[in-house]
């Protein structure tokens, strides 16, 4: 399974992006935005398993900003 952690501007952002992709039938989860990753983020990331280019695809075409698309190595 390929996790990674999509990194927006705002909550109202992740919120609207887990919403879009939640519709599509992509499950994600609300996280903390890992530290290595925060640079200037809300403090909330959406962490996406597998579909990952699509995700990306989906935001975009949905005009919702994202900071960063990073691996998520949680552990």
């Amino acid at each position: 399974m390929k996790k990674t952690v999509f990194v927006f501007g705002t909550l109202t952002y992740t919120q609207r992006g887990r919403e879009a992709l939640r519709r599509r039938g992509i499950l994600t989860k609300i996280i903390r935005t890992p530290v290595q990753y925060r640079n200037g983020s809300c403090g909330y990331s959406l962490l996406v398993i597998n579909r990952v280019d699509e995700s990306v695809e989906i935001l975009r075409a949905m005009n919702i900003p994202v900071q960063g698309v990073y691996p998520a190595d949680l552990e």
